[in-house]
C-alpha cells in the first residue's frame, strides 16, 4: 500500500508514472468532499467510481437520459440486494449496450478527474493488491494521461449544485483507526487510573479487531447494514397473512431501504420522509421477496440485544411523532429518524457481544464515539436527505433532532441511544420552555399504553 499527500502538479507525475510502469491496482483519490477510485490494470484506466452522490454512475445514467430514473433505481436496488456489479446488472438485464455504457463511463471519469484538479488539497493511496477484473467492451480503455488532458478541457456539465461540504468518512482505514483509537484513549482513561504498556496494546488489538469486523460489512456496500435474521421471518409472514409489511418496528430492513431508496439522485425521485414511504418504495418496485429471502445482508441471531433494539425503536418513534405535533415538526419524519438512529448503535453494540471490551472508560468511550461516526459516514454515503443525516450526526441544533431528544430519555436503557442535541441548552433556542414541557408530556403519554413486548408488525 501506498499512501501519501499530492498537489496538481504531482498527481500528473503520478499518474505518468502508474502508466509507464503498467500497474495494476486501484488508486484512491481523496478530497475534502469524498473519494473518487480510478482502477488500472497494467498501466491502463479501466472503471472509476466515486462516493460523491452526483458522481455516482448511477445518477449519471439517470441524468445523461439514458435510461429512466425509476428504471436505474430498480436496476441499482437489486445489485445491492444482491452484491452484483452494478455494470454486470445492466447489461444481464439489456438495458443498456456495452457502447453506450463505455461512452457515458469516460465522460463520468472526465468530469470527476476535473474536479480532483480542482481541489485544494489530495490525499492518494495505490492498492496493488485490490482486484482488478479484466477489461470488456463496456469498461473504460483509458490511458491516465489522455484522461488528465481531456479532463482539464472539459467544463463542468453536472446538472446538479457541485458538493462543496466536507464528507465524513468512515473511520474504518488504518490511518482513521489509529487516530479513533488514541481519541478513545484520552476520552476513555482518565489521568488518576493509567494503564500499562501491556494493557494499553491488548485494548489496541481489541479496537481495531471492533473496527475490522465492522469493515467487513461495511465496506463492502453504499450504506447497507446486517439485519437480524428473524426480520426476514417477519416480513414473510406478513406478506403471507395480509399480503403487505409495515416497516415500524423493523429499524434495519427500514435503514437497508432507505439506503437504496436514496441511492440515485434524480429531479423525479425524492427519498422517502416516512416509514409508510418506504414501504410504498419497497412494494413499487417489488422487492420485498428479494429483501425477504435474500441472505447477503443477513445476521446471526443475537436474542437480548434483537429485542432492546426493536423496542428502542418501537418507543423513540411512538414519543418522538408525539412530541412532532407539539413541536410543529412532522411526525412521520420524526418516526423515521427513530427507527434509523437505533442502527448504528446496534451494529456496534452487535459487533461488541463477540468481541468484548474489558476496560469499562473504554467501552464508554466508544459505545459514544463510534455509532454516531458510523451513523454520519454511512448516510453520507448514502445520500439521506441532510435532515436525517444531521440527527445521526447529532452536532447541530434541529427541529427534528429535539422532538428525538426529549423522548429519548423514554427508550430502554437511554444512555446507550445517541444524542440527536449538542445539549440540552441548545433545545431553548428551537422551542420556548413551556412548548418543549409539552412535547414531553406527549411523548410520555403516547409510549405509556406499551407493554413489554413489541407489537406486531404487517
Amino acid at each position: 500500500m501506498i499512501r501519501g499527500n499530492l498537489d496538481r502538479l504531482h498527481l500528473g507525475d503520478l499518474l505518468h508514472w502508474l502508466e509507464l510502469g503498467g500497474q495494476t491496482g486501484r488508486l484512491t483519490l481523496t478530497d475534502r468532499v469524498g473519494e473518487r477510485r480510478l482502477d488500472l490494470l497494467h498501466g491502463r484506466i479501466v472503471y472509476v467510481s466515486s462516493t460523491v452522490p452526483e458522481e455516482r454512475l448511477a445518477s449519471w445514467l439517470a441524468r445523461d437520459g439514458l435510461l429512466p430514473a425509476t428504471s436505474v433505481r430498480r436496476l441499482l436496488a437489486a445489485s445491492m440486494l444482491r452484491h452484483e456489479l452494478f455494470t454486470d446488472v445492466l447489461l444481464a438485464e439489456r438495458a443498456i449496450s456495452e457502447t453506450a455504457l463505455g461512452a457515458s463511463l469516460t465522460v463520468l471519469a472526465e468530469l470527476m478527474m476535473s474536479r480532483i484538479l480542482d481541489a485544494a488539497e489530495l490525499r492518494f493511496e495505490l492498492d496493488p493488491n485490490h482486484p482488478i477484473r479484466d477489461p470488456s467492451g463496456l469498461y473504460l480503455s483509458l490511458t491516465p494521461s489522455r484522461l488528465l488532458l481531456d479532463s482539464a478541457r472539459r467544463v463542468d456539465e453536472s446538472k446538479y449544485p457541485r458538493s462543496t461540504s466536507p464528507s465524513p468518512v468512515l473511520p474504518l482505514d488504518e490511518e482513521a483507526v489509529e487516530d479513533f483509537f488514541w481519541q478513545l484513549v484520552r476520552q476513555g482513561i482518565p489521568g488518576d487510573d493509567p494503564v500499562d504498556g501491556d494493557q494499553l496494546s491488548a485494548l489496541h488489538d481489541i479496537v481495531r479487531n471492533v473496527m475490522a469486523s465492522l469493515a467487513q460489512w461495511l465496506a463492502s456496500s453504499t450504506g447497507l447494514v446486517p439485519q437480524p435474521a428473524d426480520q426476514g421471518e417477519i416480513m414473510a409472514a406478513a406478506l403471507d397473512t395480509t399480503g403487505r409489511v409495515r416497516l415500524f418496528g423493523l429499524p434495519q430492513t427500514a435503514w437497508n431501504l432507505m439506503v437504496l431508496a436514496c441511492s440515485i439522485r434524480a429531479d423525479e425521485l425524492t427519498p422517502p420522509g416516512a416509514l409508510a414511504e418506504i414501504d410504498d418504495f419497497a412494494a413499487a418496485l417489488d422487492l420485498w421477496p428479494e429483501v425477504t429471502a435474500g441472505r447477503r445482508w443477513e445476521r446471526g441471531r443475537a436474542g437480548a440485544l434483537d429485542r432492546l433494539t426493536r423496542r428502542a425503536a418501537i418507543v423513540w418513534s411512538r414519543g418522538a411523532a408525539a412530541a412532532a405535533a407539539e413541536l410543529e415538526a412532522d411526525p412521520g419524519a420524526a418516526e423515521l429518524a427513530a427507527h434509523l438512529l437505533t442502527v448504528p448503535t446496534d451494529l456496534v453494540l452487535w459487533v461488541l457481544a463477540a468481541l468484548p471490551v474489558p476496560h469499562n472508560g473504554i467501552r464508554r468511550a466508544l459505545l459514544a464515539e463510534l455509532p454516531r461516526r458510523i451513523g454520519a459516514g454511512l448516510s453520507h454515503l448514502a445520500d439521506f436527505p441532510p435532515e436525517i443525516r444531521q440527527v445521526l450526526h447529532g452536532a447541530r441544533p434541529t427541529l427534528l433532532g429535539a422532538c428525538l431528544h426529549v423522548s429519548r430519555g423514554l427508550v430502554p436503557s437511554a444512555a446507550v441511544w445517541p444524542m440527536t442535541m449538542p445539549d440540552d441548552e441548545a433545545m431553548l433556542s428551537l422551542a420556548a420552555p413551556d412548548r418543549l414541557q409539552r412535547a414531553a408530556a406527549a411523548a410520555r403519554q403516547a409510549v405509556e399504553g406499551l407493554g413489554p413486548t413489541a407489537p406486531p408488525v404487517g
